[in-house]
């Protein structure tokens, strides 16, 4: 398990215990990676602000104009990129995940599924319904409008300005990186068909980095989030993508407990469980990740998770 408190004030401290995997002695490092699942949302949510503080489009903007190629339902003709970045869209993840594993040209893929389930949607917009094919059409957005894929738009405009060199897709692939492992402790080969969801679910969670690096994006946030410009985002336009008080924004769940927002997620491909937490008001973050989304592991995350925002910052 790897943990970081994130301050602006103080800077971030690291921590991580453990090993490789079940069976494996080999120590876990500060540099080892590890895959943050969902967290990605909050990455790809980024890549979509960019384009809209670049004029490209605006949050507002309905899909239906943006992708013109595409044949969208009359049902979803209204629905814009904040419904996609609120998961307020109506679509869901009938995905057939095996054609997804077998494709070979993941962007192709992605765009093929994306529009399909917008030419026949399963259900009329509505309310809040959390589906990883909202982020996957946010990813495709940002593929047509850049043409190019989502893996190099993430790694020009998110990892590389912001020093993230350990990031990479799917299961992380060194020999010293840890294994991801299922529910009942059978470590998972990084090279194995089950390590991780099709690349085609990219933008939706595919992510892993060391939890150093993943510090450099929740610090980046807080930023943005506390007024401050820095060199992915605007603070003017951070506030334009989470604005309003929807239960889901860019990739976070919104809570607002005695006056005070605060932004968190949780990542899982089933093999790992990831963490993250930006509370603005006292200018901090926690992330925690596992290699095994074991339900003893999601305990052990909500003790840390407790323990370290109760704690931190410690007295001075």
């Amino acid at each position: 398990m790897a943990v970081a408190y994130v301050s602006l004030h103080q800077g971030v401290l690291v921590g991580i215990a453990g090993t490789r995997g079940h069976g494996d002695g080999t120590p876990v490092s500060v540099d080892s990676r590890f895959h943050i699942g969902s967290d990605t949302k909050a990455m790809t949510a980024v890549l979509v602000a960019q384009l809209v503080q670049a004029g490209e489009l605006t949050f507002d903007s309905r899909i239906a104009d943006v992708l013109a190629n595409a044949a969208v339902d009359a049902s979803l003709g209204a629905i814009t990129v904040r419904d996609v970045l609120g998961h307020r869209t109506g679509l869901v993840d009938d995905l057939d995940l095996r054609g997804l594993h077998e494709a070979t040209d993941a962007v192709a893929a992605r765009r093929e599924a994306v529009y399909e389930a917008l030419r026949s949607p399963r259900r009329e917009p509505d309310s809040y319904a959390y589906a990883n094919l909202n982020y996957m059409l946010a990813g495709v957005l940002v593929e047509e409008i850049l043409a190019r894929s989502w893996t190099d738009i993430i790694e020009e405009r998110l990892f590389a300005p912001l020093e993230m060199t350990s990031c990479g897709f799917g299961a992380p692939l060194g020999d010293l990186d840890p294994l991801g492992h299922t529910a009942e402790g059978t470590p998972i080969p990084h090279d194995a068909p089950v390590s991780d969801n099709p690349p085609a679910l990219g933008p939706a969670g595919t992510v892993h980095c060391s939890i150093g690096d993943w510090a450099k994006f929740a610090t980046a946030m807080l930023e943005v989030l506390t007024g401050t410009d820095n060199e992915i985002l605007s603070a003017a336009t951070a506030a334009d993508l989470f604005a309003g008080e929807e239960h889901y924004v860019a990739g976070w769940l919104r809570t607002d407990r005695d006056g005070e927002v605060s932004y968190g997620h949780d990542g899982s491909n089933t093999l790992w469980y990831a963490r993250a937490v930006l509370r603005p008001a006292q200018r901090d973050a926690v992330l925690i990740a596992s290699n095994t989304g074991e339900r003893s592991a999601m305990r052990a995350i909500d003790e840390l998770t407790g323990a370290v925002l109760r704690d931190w910052p410690p007295a001075s």
